[in-house]
Order: structure tokens, then sequence, then C-alpha cells
């Protein structure tokens, strides 16, 4: 009879085991939390032929939605719209923006902000330098003319400037004891690679210096763009960077240029790539990537998750706890200088597509 018993035990649970593994295997694992109260979708440097690039943006968007993204408060686009340099980016972020709305049609078209790169001509709808209250998080731009890419001598003086105003305005928001997260976005990043050796970001120790001391109080999360055309961060990831507060960062020095000089620090911040979206040259090993992605960053009460995805799918995922937890606020709204004139982007649109119309005629460039 005990065996009987038994027996009919561990055939119950086995019934019950199988499913629980049948339940499980049926069902999706969503990677996005519906604990979030705001999603900030990030991509940078478009730089492909044609609409090559908003297309696979607008994929990529696809996978994410079906997998659970709701629609983001914001998408910020870290500057480098087009392949030539020095062009007018705007009939480019006029794809961006459509592309959006292709996949979210509720989707504000204001949500869309956008920098200058080092390959854009400024243009009427990029944001300015400075701090934006975002309703979920502010956000500070800090543009090709605030923190260039290419840093000599001559451009120290403006650097530091930079540096200063950004001390101001991250200074406002802890005297205030406002708890909520602070996106920093730029093109040109602060770690120290081969490029660094040209000059690239020679001054990045000066802006890292006041996010840092600032991030001893303030969750802050720092994106940026531009290295995707070498292998020059294979060290860190390749194509996809991603950087913990407590992990170690390489800064460039400011009175030395060369493969070697560099300081390393402590970050106290998260430091992360947008995504590149229209091509990356980086390695592909057991430690790097040359993926193209698409981030989201989502605003949790306790903690930060950052979600990437490539053309294939779900990439990673990564967690950072908050240091002022519980402080958010569920209201996303829009400062007036982020919401783009979209009729002047439309009419700056016309009048470049004929400029270059009339110019590729007469076989002066080529615009493709």
């Amino acid at each position: 009879m005990k065996r009987i018993k038994s027996s009919i035990a561990l055939l119950l649970a086995l019934i019950m085991l199988l499913s629980a593994f049948s339940a499980g295997a049926g069902a999706a694992a969503s990677h996005f939390s519906s604990d979030a109260y705001a999603t900030i979708v990030t991509a940078s440097d478009f730089q492909a032929s044609g609409t090559q690039a908003s297309d696979r943006f607008a994929k990529i968007l696809t996978l994410m939605k079906n997998d659970g993204m709701q629609t983001p408060c914001s998408v910020l686009v870290g500057g480098d719209y087009t392949k030539i340099l020095f062009d007018y980016a705007s009939p480019y972020i006029v794809l961006i923006r459509n592309r959006l709305l292709s996949v979210y049609p509720d989707a504000k078209e204001n949500s869309v902000v956008c920098i200058q790169g080092n390959h854009d001509n400024p243009v009427a709808g990029f944001a300015g330098t400075g701090l934006y209250d975002m309703g979920a998080y502010y956000l500070y731009c800090l543009n090709e003319d605030a923190f260039p890419w290419n840093q000599h001598l001559r451009t120290e003086a403006g650097v530091r400037n930079s540096a200063e105003e950004l001390k101001k305005s991250l200074d406002k928001v802890i005297t205030a004891n406002d708890g909520r997260p602070v996106v920093i976005m730029t093109h040109v990043p602060l770690h120290h690679s081969s490029r660094s050796g040209f000059g690239d970001n020679r001054y990045a120790s000066l802006i890292f210096n006041v996010i840092n001391k600032a991030a001893e109080q303030l969750d802050i999360v720092f994106i940026f763009g531009h290295n995707h055309s070498g292998t020059f961060d294979d060290y860190i990831g390749g194509s996809v960077n991603f950087m913990a507060p407590g992990e170690t960062i390489r800064i460039p020095l400011a009175d030395k240029m060369g493969e070697d000089c560099y300081t390393e620090e402590t970050l106290n911040f998260t430091y992360t790539n947008c995504g590149y979206v229209g091509y990356a040259n980086n390695s592909e090993t057991a430690t790097s990537t040359g993926k193209l992605t698409v981030g989201a960053i989502q605003l949790e009460k306790d903690k930060l998750v950052f979600v990437r995805y490539a053309e294939d799918g779900f990439l990673r995922s990564d967690t950072v706890s908050r240091i002022n937890a519980g402080t958010y606020d569920s209201k996303v709204s829009f400062d007036e200088p982020i919401a783009s004139n979209l009729s002047l982007w439309k009419t700056e649109e016309k009048i470049i597509k004929a400029v270059f119309r009339f110019l590729n005629s007469i076989n002066i460039i080529t615009f493709r």
C-alpha cells in the first residue's frame, strides 16, 4: 500500500512538473517590464545608402514592439544621419520620424530628439546644447559645437566652457533635490580609443569629471555615437558598449595624445552607446560584436533597465539600481525647445532636395 501511495505521489509530481514546463514553453519571455513608467529609445549614426538605415531602424523597432515594448516617450538620436561629410540632416531625420510613426502610430512626432554629429551641418531641428525637462527624466544635449570630434589646442577653452555649463545645470538638479534620472546625449564619446591619439576627444576629461562628480548624487546615463567606423572599441564590446557604475573606464589625457595616453577612472554613472544603425566595422569575437542595434532604456522606480536589439532580435539586457530609488514622475511631457517646428523641417527638406538636384544636374556634387 505504501509503495502504491509513493508511486501515485511521484506520478502527480511528475505531471505537475510537465505541466509547468509546457506552460513555460508556450509563453515567450518578454524583455520589457510592465513596471516601466517610461521607455526611451536610443540610436545613432544612420550612415547608409538611401533608406537602408531608416528601414533597419523600423525593422528593429517592430521586433521590440512585438516583444512588448511600450510606445517610447522619447527617441534620442545621437547624430550623423548621412554618409556624406558636412551634409544636411533634415531629409534623413524626417525618415526616422516617419519610420517611428509607422511602427508606433500613437507616438508623438516631436518625441524624436536629434543632436548634431560631425557629419552634420546645423539644421533647424537640432535640439540646442543644454538641459531639458522631459517629464519622466532630464535630458542634457551636448552638440558638436560644444564637444567637437576634432579637438586641438584651440578647442580646449570651448570644451572647458561646455563643462562649466553642464556643471551649472547638474547642480540645479541636485540643489532642487530632484531624483529623476538624467540622460546626457552627445555624439562624441568620453572613453579613450586609438582615435584619441589624433585628438578625437582629447578634452573628454573635462566633461567626465563634471558628470562623475554629479553622479554621486544623481542617476546619470551617458549615451553617445561616433566610434563605429573601425575597430577602435573592440576592447569594450565593439559596436555595443555598456559600462555600469563601478566599472573602470579609460579617459584620454588632455596634455598628451597617443595609444597609451589615458587614465583609468571608476564610473559613477552608466555609460553606453546609442546603437549604430547605418554600419559598424567592429570585429566579431568572443568579446566584441559588429552588430547594428537600437537601444531602449526602461525607467522603473528602483532601477534602470537597458535593452538592446539587433535585426535578428534580442541581444542583451542590463540592469542598474537607482541611487534615488522611488523618485519618479509618471507624467511624460516635452519642453517647447525640444518640439521642433515640423513645418519648418519639411520646408527645409524641400529646399535642400531642390538645391541638391540642381547641383547634381550640373555635375558639381552627387546626392545619394
